[in-house]
């Protein structure tokens, strides 16, 4: 019989037990945060400790508190586990006069049973650790078998299926549960009976819409320490459409009738004579192919002129020099005696080791093109009519430029002096919305303001009235003006200014005017596509040849390699200009390559293409 309990605790802890088991089957435990989950278990306790506390300290209850621990150590995390010591340490000991004997007892099962659980709940968490990372091991092995592109299938040393990638489960129609455990052979079929299992092989494999599909193989043996074969990887790469390339190739060279095409082996002797070059020539493949060297079927004293042109004896050497500098005019002479004219382009064939091999030439008839020549003479003309046209019609342009860009100077200065005194108060006191309206006004005159300028500018230069001032100017002054001129803009902007210049005086023979706007352009420009936090960098420094060479760099977004040549175009906006949306009209670069030319230097611009930043060097001459 168990321990006789007072009937008061004893009917407390009935009566929460049935509770207990009314909550537990009810309620969803198993959806609640941890601490709320926990609460059956702190329920138990609550039972155990009423029946020991309602029982005599020797009862043998108390060590009942123990499954209650051990639930939290298998189930919850260490502080949940941690309360339900303290609980039970309490329940234990608060019911047992101290230093005596049950008082001793109950120390000691709560020691044991804090030693026990705590053990309990390390070694599950060091077990469910293990579970995740052999887990984490799996995924990862699956993710890398599924997401190859090509067919990949692992073996056992049986040669029975164990994984089956995506790739093959998409080529074949056939799920990796459908073939485990069944031999390979039964899936991909060897060409042919072998006793051992192949290193490679092609086979013929039937996809899931039904289409016949060519898969090459190659097998890999994993064995373990002893040797002994554990597993067997097998993978397949499709080659389907290759295979139906080299078959659309064999088409092609048997369709290609407006082209001749020869190929030659090491010999010289023809090997490949196809339908285009039988119409050409009037010989058939049976006659020539490997009887024959292409020099039949060219003009005796034309191949001596080229073979003493190129000092080469004549011969197949003439055709590899042919192949060297590109297509060559030659006039073939049919078996029936007549001349054609061609274009011939020979290139050299080469082996798996790099060696020559052959030849493969391709010709075609250019008769019609010969009897085009005349009539593009006759075009020619008229071009050149056409080009004395155009070059009136830009004279006219550039007239037109100057004086509508005169025109509006002059109104929308006007403009511009109205709006800074409506901007500094001279009509009244402005509102808040009146302010950023005026500011945005006054900005986009300014703007257009700029861009007349650049248009008067370009129209002086195109027509040959801007005059250079040139006379002996420091570097450092222009250098000095330039950035003084910019120091608003630069410190808006956040980019770093770093400037080299020579330790001795270093002169230019140019207008200061003039090329303190050069470097203007060039610095602005930096600093307009180099983010915040970047750097633009003047160096200046003397160049050998009685130059001195300017370059303004910046860490900005680049130049694509394809647009360099074009910066310094008329008009032109580079891709990250557009991209940025940046301000400018595409004229200050091309201002400043006519100011640089003018004054006897030279501009270019260079680029690693994306993020890469942009360098422009300018030559100047030295006074």
């Amino acid at each position: 019989m168990p321990p006789a309990v007072r009937p008061l605790p004893l009917a407390l802890a009935f009566a929460l037990a049935a509770l207990l088991a009314v909550a537990v089957l009810a309620l969803p435990w198993r959806r609640w945060p941890p601490g709320a989950a926990a609460a059956p278990a702190f329920a138990c306790l609550v039972i155990f400790g009423l029946l020991h506390h309602g029982a005599a300290p020797s009862s043998g209850y108390g060590p009942l508190v123990l499954v209650p621990l051990f639930w939290l150590a298998l189930y919850h995390g260490p502080r949940l586990l941690l309360a339900g010591l303290a609980a039970a340490g309490l329940m234990l000991i608060l019911p047992v006069a101290p230093l005596t004997g049950g008082w001793r007892l109950a120390i000691l099962w709560v020691c044991a049973g804090g030693m026990v659980t705590w053990t309990t709940h390390r070694l599950v968490l060091r077990s469910a650790s293990a579970r995740a990372a052999t887990g984490r091991e799996r995924d990862f092995t699956a993710a890398i078998l599924d997401s190859a592109g090509f067919l990949l299938v692992v073996l056992d040393e049986h040669g029975n299926i164990i994984r089956f990638n995506r790739r093959c489960e998409e080529l074949t129609g056939r799920s990796e549960d459908d073939v485990r455990g069944r031999p390979f052979f039964d899936v991909s079929p060897p060409p042919r009976a072998a006793a051992n299992f192949p290193l490679g092989y092609e086979n013929h494999l039937t996809d899931a819409g039904g289409r016949r599909r060519t898969v090459v193989w190659q097998n890999t043996a994993l064995t373990d320490a002893a040797g002994t074969v554990t597993h067997i990887i097998a993978t397949g790469l499709d080659v389907t459409e290759q295979r139906q390339t080299e078959r659309t190739l064999a088409h092609v060279l048997a369709a290609a009738t407006d082209q001749a095409i020869v190929a030659t082996g090491r010999d010289g002797v023809v090997s490949v004579f196809n339908a285009g070059a039988e119409r050409l020539l009037g010989y058939s493949a049976e006659e020539v192919v490997g009887w024959v060297s292409p020099l039949l079927w060219h003009e005796p004293n034309e191949l001596a002129e080229r073979a003493n042109s190129l000092g080469l004896a004549p011969g197949p050497a003439i055709f590899r020099a042919a192949d060297e500098i590109g297509p060559q005019q030659w006039t073939y002479v049919r078996k029936d005696g007549a001349h054609v004219p061609v274009e011939l382009t020979t290139s050299e064939i080469r082996d798996d080791a790099g060696e020559a091999a052959g030849f493969l030439s391709v010709a075609r008839d250019v008769t019609r093109e010969r009897q085009g020549v005349e009539a593009m003479k006759a075009a020619l003309a008229r071009e050149r009519a056409a080009a004395a046209r155009l070059r009136e019609l830009d004279r006219v342009r550039t007239d037109l430029v100057a004086t509508v860009s005169h025109e509006l100077r002059t109104p929308l200065t006007s403009i511009l002096g109205n709006v800074e005194l409506l901007a500094d108060g001279d009509a009244g006191t402005l509102t808040g919305p009146q302010a950023r309206l005026i500011a945005a006004v006054e900005r986009n005159a300014r703007r257009l303001l700029a861009l007349i300028e650049d248009l008067l500018m370009l129209s002086r230069i195109e027509s040959g009235t801007v005059k250079i001032n040139a006379r002996p100017v420091h570097v450092r002054a222009i250098v000095g003006g330039a950035l003084e001129a910019l120091h608003t803009t630069r410190v808006s902007r956040g980019v770093e200014l770093e400037v080299d210049l020579p330790t001795e005086p270093l002169l230019v023979l140019g207008d200061q005017s003039q090329l303190e706007r050069v470097l203007i352009n060039l610095v602005d420009n930096g600093l307009k596509f180099t983010p915040p936090g970047g750097q633009v960098r003047v160096a200046v420094d003397s160049e050998g040849d009685g130059f001195a060479r300017l370059v303004v760099s910046d860490t900005g977004v680049g130049i694509p390699e394809d647009e360099v040549d074009s910066v310094f175009e008329q008009f032109f906006r580079s891709t990250r200009s557009q991209e940025r949306a940046a301000q400018g009209t595409g004229l200050g670069l091309a201002i400043t390559k006519s100011i640089v030319e003018r004054h006897g230097g030279r501009i270019w611009a260079s680029s690693g293409g994306d993020r890469t930043g942009t360098q422009v060097v300018c030559l100047l001459p030295r006074a």
